[in-house]
This record gives C-alpha cells, structure tokens and sequence, in this order.
C-alpha cells in the first residue's frame, strides 16, 4: 500500500471516528450536567473541538525536453517534421514556458479530491509561423479532466519561434511533460 492510499484509508476512518467520538462526548457531557434535586446547577461550558481538514492543491510543471539527435529526421504525411536542425523555441525559453503553465493551468477539483497526480504528455505542431495546432494527448491517460485542461491550456499558447531545416521555417511536432502533483 503506497502512501496516497495510507492518507485515503486514514481520512476514511477520520471522518467516521470524529462524528462517533463527538456524539460520545456530547452524551457524556448530558449526564454530567444534570443535576441532582437539592443542588445548586453550577454553570458549565461545553468545549468543542473543531477539526479542519487543510485544503489540498495542486502545482503544475512543464519542462520542454532536447529531440533525440540519433533519431533520423523525417517528414510525416501532414508535413511535419519530428526532429529539426533549429528546435522552435518558445519566447522566454524554458522559464517562460513554465510560467506560462504555471499562471493558465487550473488543477481539476476532481483530480485534487480524488488524490490523482501524474504527468500528462502533450504533443502538438509548431507550423512554419510559429502558431500552436493539433494538439493532443499521448501516451497513459490519468483522467479526472487532466489531458483536457492541459489541451486547453497548450491550445492557447502564445505564438514560438518556428523549427528550421536548412535554414527554412518548417512545421515541427514537440511534446510537452505536465507534472501534475499535490500539495498539501
């Protein structure tokens, strides 16, 4: 059992002890306070504890990874090509790419309640003029509205700096990691 699945059963039992326990003290405090004929009823204060439960969120990341040199350049059937001599780039490098998924990618409620993290890739085409299309999800899919709202996100990218080959703007493929993680 992995420690995700430890905090999931312990919550569990958390929030089936804390009603009973409350329910015992609250009886226990009505037999306590009765008073017996003849006495005086002194004044008593009931205490209550309140637990709150700390608010998880969610942090996203993103690193841009280097194409692999030892794979042959080609071009697929839609004109893109999967590795190029001049990489696009993304205005700012990598620090802004991060900034940008950092401030624009909002971790779905559903992930975060279900304690679902993991990284989605993201592939898409940078095309001759830098604009951002065919966006999609590739690999193992976690669910809970991860792939879609790193789509959206990725769909709505600035413009980069397109890829060359042979010192020609070209379309190319890129895939970007988003790291998904809890906090909290």
């Amino acid at each position: 059992m992995n420690f995700n699945q430890l905090k999931a059963v312990f919550r569990r039992y958390l929030v089936i002890a804390v009603p009973v326990l409350f329910f015992i003290s609250c009886n226990d405090d009505k037999s306590a306070n009765n008073s017996t004929p003849g006495t005086s009823e002194t004044d008593t204060t009931t205490k209550t504890e309140t637990v709150v439960a700390k608010k998880k969120s969610g942090k996203v990341s993103a690193n841009v990874t280097a194409d692999d040199a030892s794979v042959k350049m080609e071009k697929d059937k839609m004109g893109y090509y999967n590795r190029t001599e001049v990489l696009p780039s993304f205005d700012g490098g990598q620090s802004a790419i991060e900034n940008y998924i950092t401030n624009n990618i909002e971790y779905p409620q559903d992930a975060i309640d279900n304690n679902v993290e993991g990284i989605v890739n993201v592939q898409f085409g940078v095309d001759e003029n830098g604009n951002v299309s065919n966006v999609s999800v590739v690999g193992n899919k976690i669910g809970y509205g991860l792939e879609e709202e790193a789509i959206r996100v990725v769909s709505k990218m600035p413009k980069w700096t397109p890829g060359q080959v042979k010192g020609k703007n070209v379309k190319t493929w890129r895939t970007l990691p988003i790291n998904y993680r809890l906090e909290g």
